[in-house]
């Protein structure tokens, strides 16, 4: 398994053991990568944002997406999948550092 799987697993795992639920799995993340490749590479940037602002809406109820905000895991978890999209291409390092500062 690759590193890239395996932070997939352990994200997934930590979702879904904070939300006490199935609500995502290792494929569901890969699709949501892929799409935010196509999103970037179609839109730009803006769109790109426009995506991941709207993408808990998406896959969480409001209740859900706060249980996330106020978990001890988020800001690990978060750093990490900006610099797998790093890895990815799908944001620069620059636009990768300043993403994180935004996020904290």
């Amino acid at each position: 398994m690759s590193e890239k799987e395996r932070f997939y697993a352990e994200l997934v795992q930590v979702i879904n053991r904070t939300l006490g639920r199935r609500a995502v799995t290792v494929e569901r993340v890969r699709r949501t990568v892929n799409e935010a490749k196509r999103v970037k590479k179609m839109e730009g940037v803006p769109g790109l944002l426009a995506y991941a602002t709207n993408l808990a809406d998406r896959l969480f109820t409001p209740r859900e997406a706060e249980m996330l905000k106020e978990s001890p895991y988020k800001k690990a978890y978060t750093d990490r999948m900006i610099d797998l999209l790093v890895h990815e291409k799908i944001l620069t390092p620059l636009q990768g550092r300043m993403l994180k500062r935004t996020v904290r």
